[in-house]
């Protein structure tokens, strides 16, 4: 089925999309099943066609509404628990806009008895906070697949922490396992939606720890942050590539340098390597631009930022 539901999404006819699942739900599948045994796995085709160049980001976005517009047919016709588990607000960082999955995760979480509100693709830290004034809830859980969004998150999970709630995190930018949760002070990560649930509730608000978060690496983050657009200068006029892809792969490295800055997580670099090595290949242009993109990056900041350029060196051996 899944296969037949990416084929509507090829062919952007949402009503039968639409049919497919309503058909499921019919013969006696869950709501939830559907969306994340039909659904998601169509939608990662979808991801996996554009990194490839197969499909354009217009044909991107067209499959992806569709697959919106079916999860919120689909999360309609979750049953509403007589009593609930509690209260989550769940949220993607900000400039995270892939906000497919967090409601999907939303709806899992609704299914297994918790009152969801969700805010959405890339909420902004300081409007999540005033939210969290405003609502009694009970638990977070933030959603983050790109790494350029973890300062974000970070300041998201540091919110929610001073007001005792305790917050779930996961996506793609978190990783394979919760190195990078723990680093930036969630309460628990989870790989996927269905983890999402036990995670949830297994956990507990978190002590208030002041010391949270001073690691190695923090100070350069911040000066990162600060001097990017000047180190993204300096680095361009390093790296002899006049690829279409140049630019958008300068930006990609730096957000990736700052985030393992930010989790003190090498592996973030070699995930950032190998994405931008599948995607100059997938559009003919030469991969070994990637590599002279890394030592170009540590030319520029290897003085400033000695931290970051151990990091680099690392990658680059």
């Amino acid at each position: 089925m899944t296969r037949t539901y990416f084929q509507c999404l090829a062919e952007r006819d949402g009503a039968a999309a639409l049919r497919v699942c309503t058909d499921l739900l019919d013969a006696g599948r869950s709501p939830v099943d559907v969306l994340l045994d039909i659904v998601a796995p169509a939608q990662h085709e979808v991801g996996q066609r554009w990194a490839s160049g197969e499909w354009t980001v217009a044909h991107e976005h067209a499959a992806t509404a569709i697959s919106e517009s079916v999860a919120v047919a689909l999360g309609a016709r979750i049953p509403v628990p007589d009593r609930t588990r509690g209260h989550v607000v769940m949220a993607c960082a900000e400039r995270e806009w892939h906000g497919l999955p967090a409601r999907l995760v939303a709806y899992a979480l609704q299914e297994a008895g918790w009152q969801t509100t969700f805010l959405g693709a890339s909420t902004s830290p300081a409007q999540f906070a005033r939210f969290l004034d405003d609502v009694d809830a009970d638990a977070v859980a933030i959603s983050c697949s790109v790494a350029a969004s973890l300062p974000a998150a970070r300041r998201m999970i540091d919110a929610s922490r001073e007001v005792g709630l305790p917050v779930l995190v996961g996506g793609g930018a978190f990783g394979a396992d919760d190195t990078r949760a723990k680093a930036l002070g969630a309460t628990a990560w989870a790989p996927d939606a269905r983890s999402a649930v036990s995670a949830l509730a297994a956990i507990t608000p978190p002590p208030l720890d002041p010391a949270i978060g001073r690691r190695a690496g923090l100070d350069e983050h911040a000066e990162l942050v600060l001097r990017f657009a000047e180190f993204r200068i300096a680095t361009r006029s390093r790296w002899a590539c006049e690829t279409p892809l140049a630019e958008d792969a300068l930006d990609h490295a730096l957000h990736s340098l700052s985030a393992t800055l930010l989790t003190n997580d090498p592996r973030l670099l070699h995930e950032a390597d190998d994405w931008l090595s599948t995607l100059f290949k997938a559009r003919n242009e030469d991969p070994a631009a990637v590599g002279s993109l890394w030592t170009a990056l540590r030319a520029t900041v290897g003085e400033p930022l000695p931290e970051a350029s151990r990091h680099l060196a690392a990658l680059t051996a």
